[in-house]
């Protein structure tokens, strides 16, 4: 057998614990369940919370329930993160939207205000060139979910009313945090004394001895002055 015939191995906590209480608590801790509450909800009587907290700090330390809990915590992030994809997704789609796909072009006899067909010199019915929307059910999937709502109109055909580009475009840069502020520190907004207390701190870290105070502030005095 070689190497890439060997069988996969199971990760770490990807089984379901024989312990239904045990199974039961590390899903509730997986959903960010206190630890007190799970234990209780899980099917143990506590009536004391430090008791709860305590008893359940201890069945998490057993190696089973650990990995169990970690396994689906990342599976909770990976099922966060493909519907993340998926709002993003949708919005992209809605703010490149074009709203020429959902209509189509058709030819028609022309007519006079009163409604007769026109004709030309030689008898010809007159033809022109229209627009009209599309029949919802020829439109792609993917264009299907662009529409937010449909009126109808006198002529009792369904016009499609797209989502918001300017809504979306909102969410959208909310959800990438684009034209955030930063929040990073800038120095030249310290004060002396936060200055002064931060190299410090700096210096104390790196086994530096220095001595920093507001002496380098202050003029040198003039001796002839003394």
């Amino acid at each position: 057998m070689t190497k890439t015939d060997l069988p996969a191995l199971p990760s770490p906590g990807s089984r379901a614990l024989r312990n239904s209480k045990q199974e039961k608590y590390c899903r509730l801790r997986a959903a960010l369940q206190p630890r007190a509450q799970a234990y209780r909800e899980a099917g143990w009587n506590d009536r004391s919370d430090a008791g709860a907290y305590s008893h359940a700090c201890r069945l998490e330390h057993r190696p089973g329930v650990k990995d169990r809990i970690a396994y689906l915590s990342r599976q909770a992030e990976d099922l966060i993160a493909v519907k993340r994809e998926r709002i993003e997704a949708q919005l992209w789609a809605i703010t490149e939207g074009n709203i020429q796909d959902f209509f189509e072009t058709y030819e028609t006899v022309k007519r006079d205000h009163t409604g007769q067909p026109e004709h030309d010199e030689k008898g010809l019915l007159l033809t022109e060139t229209r627009v009209r929307p599309k029949l919802l059910t020829d439109l792609s999937p993917d264009l299907a979910k662009l529409i937010e709502d449909v009126q109808v109109d006198n002529r009792g055909r369904l016009i499609p009313r797209l989502y918001s580009k300017e809504r979306a475009n909102k969410e959208l840069r909310a959800m990438l945090n684009l034209g955030a502020k930063s929040d990073a520190s800038d120095v030249s907004k310290l004060s002396d004394q936060e200055l002064i207390s931060t190299l410090a701190q700096q210096a104390k870290e790196l086994g530096i001895d220095i001595k920093l105070d507001y002496t380098f502030h202050l003029p040198k005095k003039d001796e002839d002055s003394g």
